[in-house]
C-alpha cells in the first residue's frame, strides 16, 4: 500500500525571541520563539538540507521524482524542484514539479505524490515543503512566522504510515495573500477569516474523508492541522467531534512559529512520532479551499519515525543576540555583500557535475581523491587514469583562516580546509558557527548555501556547518 517511508526535518540553527520583537517596538508578542533563516539560506537550500536526510534511508538512484512546494521561491520563473534534485544527485531521468501559490501546496504536493505513486507511473517520490515567507516590520505575521522545511518519501512500501483517502474544496477565500511585486505577505481581518473560511472549509474536508471511509471522530488517533494560531486548531477539532486536549497534535507555534506549506508535513511527523501501528491521522491544510488526508499508522511509527526528532530538531538552536540581526538576516539592514558578475550557463554547465553535485576523482592507479576535479593525480603523477566520485557530506577539519574583511554578512567569516569521509579535500566557508566551532579536528557537515549573488541571479555552493 502506497504510503510515506522517511520523514526529514529542517529547522534553521538561528532563534528570535519574540520579546526581542516586543522590545523593538514596544508591542506585545505572544510567549516563545520563531525560526529565523540564516542569513545564506533560503526555501531552497533548506529544501536540499531536508531532503538529504531523507536520502540517508534510500539510495538516489531509487527515485523517480521529486517535487517541491512553497510560497517563497528564490526564484518567480526557474523550476526549483531541478536545482534541488541536482543538488541531491538524483537521476536526470525523474519527473520534476514545483507547487505553489497556497500554504495547503506541501499537503498537495504529497497527495499527488502518492496519486503518482498509486498509479504506478512512478515507484518512488521525493516530497519537499519549504518556506521562508516575508512578513511586515512591525506586524503581527513577524512573530508569529517561522523559518523551516519537511521531506517526505512516497513509495510503496510505506514504512511509516499507509495512505487511506483525501478530500479537497476549491473556493475563493482571500485571507493571506502576496501579490507579485508584493514584498510581503499581507492578511484580512483574522476572526472573519477563520471562522467563515478556516473552519468552514478545513472543517468540512475532515468530516468528509472520515465519513468516505467509516472513521468516526473517536477512532481518529490524531488530528494534524496547519492553523494560523493555537485556538482556530481546538476550534476545528471540536467542531469535527475530535477531542483537542487528547487527539489534537499540539502546536509547535512556541517553539518555531507558522512556517507556511511546511507546516501539514511537521504536524504528521510529530504525530507519528507518538503514534502505533495502526493508528488514523488527520492530516489538513486550508488555503483557497482546503484539503485533508488520511493515513494509518505502520509498524515504522514511532519515537525514530523522523531523521531527526523534532525535538532534537527544536533544540538545535543559537538565540539571535538582537532583533537588528534579524533584520540584517532579512536584508533590510546593513550592507549586501559586494555584487559579483552573472557567472555564464557555459561555466555553470561544464562545472555542474562538480559543484552542485559534489563530485571529485579517484585515481585508478593510486585511489587518491582529489576536488576540485582533476585530470592528473596529485599523489602518483598519472594522467588521465581519474574517474569521477560522488563525495561525502560529513568531515574534519585540517586548518582554518578567518577572514575579517570579507564583504560578507556575517562577520568575521571562517574558511576551512576540510578532510571529508571517504577521500576528498574541500575549501569552502563556515556557516551556522560560533568562533569556537571552528577547531582543528572539528567535525563539520556540508550544507548547500547562498553564495552570493550577480547579474540578477543567486549563485549556490556549499558551505561548511558543525556536524
Amino acid at each position: 500500500m502506497t504510503g510515506l517511508s522517511s520523514i526529514g526535518v529542517y529547522l534553521p540553527r538561528p532563534r528570535l525571541e519574540r520579546s526581542k520583537i516586543a522590545s523593538a517596538w514596544g508591542s506585545r508578542q505572544p510567549a516563545g520563539e520563531r525560526t529565523v533563516a540564516n542569513y545564506d539560506e533560503d526555501a531552497l537550500t533548506m529544501a536540499v538540507e531536508a531532503a538529504h536526510r531523507c536520502l540517508e534511508d534510500h539510495e538516489a538512484l531509487t527515485f523517480d521524482g521529486l517535487f517541491f512546494a512553497s510560497t517563497s521561491s528564490p526564484y518567480r520563473e526557474k523550476q526549483v524542484a531541478s536545482v534541488i534534485a541536482t543538488a541531491c544527485d538524483l537521476p536526470r531521468a525523474i519527473l520534476t514539479a514545483d507547487f505553489a501559490g497556497s500554504v495547503r501546496a506541501g499537503l498537495a504536493a504529497l497527495t499527488a505524490a502518492v496519486r503518482a505513486v498509486e498509479s504506478g507511473s512512478a515507484r518512488r517520490i521525493l516530497v519537499v515543503a519549504s518556506d521562508c515567507r516575508p512578513a511586515p516590520a512591525e506586524s503581527a505575521l513577524e512573530a508569529i512566522f517561522g523559518d523551516g522545511a519537511v521531506a517526505v518519501v512516497v513509495d510503496a512500501k510505506a514504512r511509516l504510515c499507509k495512505f487511506v483517502g483525501a478530500a479537497a474544496v476549491a473556493e475563493e477565500f482571500t485571507f493571506q495573500w502576496r501579490t507579485d511585486t508584493g514584498d510581503s505577505v499581507q492578511v484580512q481581518d483574522a476572526r472573519f477569516s477563520i471562522s467563515h473560511g478556516y473552519l468552514r472549509d478545513l472543517g468540512e474536508v475532515v468530516e468528509r474523508v472520515m465519513n468516505e471511509h467509516g472513521v468516526g471522530a473517536d477512532q481518529v488517533a490524531a488530528l494534524a492541522v496547519a492553523s494560523p494560531d493555537d485556538k482556530a486548531a481546538a476550534q476545528l477539532a471540536r467542531a469535527v467531534g475530535i477531542d483537542a486536549k487528547t487527539r489534537l497534535v499540539p502546536s509547535l507555534i512556541p517553539q518555531v512559529g507558522v512556517l507556511g506549506t511546511p507546516d501539514p508535513l511537521l504536524l504528521l511527523a510529530s504525530a507519528l512520532e507518538r503514534a502505533k501501528a495502526g493508528d488514523r491521522i488527520v492530516v489538513g491544510a486550508f488555503g483557497e479551499g482546503a484539503e485533508a488526508v488520511l493515513f494509518e499508522a505502520a509498524a515504522g511509527a514511532g519515537p525514530s519515525a523522523c531523521r531527526p526528532s523534532i525535538e532534537k530538531a527544536i533544540a538545535r538552536r543559537a538565540p539571535l543576540p538582537s532583533y537588528e540581526r534579524y533584520l540584517k538576516y532579512r536584508r533590510i539592514l546593513g550592507e549586501d555583500e559586494t555584487p559579483v558578475e552573472l557567472i555564464s550557463n557555459v561555466l555553470e554547465a561544464r562545472e555542474l557535475q562538480q559543484d552542485v553535485r559534489l563530485y571529485g576523482t579517484r585515481c585508478g592507479s593510486c585511489g587518491m581523491v582529489q576536488y576540485p576535479q582533476a585530470r592528473v593525480c596529485l599523489a602518483c603523477l598519472k594522467r588521465e587514469a581519474l574517474e569521477p566520485v560522488k563525495l561525502g557530506k560529513n568531515g574534519r577539519i585540517f586548518t582554518f583562516t578567518v577572514d575579517h574583511l570579507a564583504a560578507n554578512l556575517e562577520h568575521p567569516m571562517g574558511m576551512v580546509v576540510i578532510d571529508l569521509e571517504g577521500g576528498g579535500r574541500v575549501y569552502v566557508q563556515t556557516t551556522d558557527c560560533t568562533p569556537e566551532d571552528v577547531q582543528i579536528g572539528a567535525e563539520m557537515t556540508l550544507t548547500f548555501r547562498r553564495l552570493h549573488a550577480g547579474g540578477e541571479n543567486y549563485n549556490y555552493f556549499w558551505k561548511a556547518r558543525p556536524a
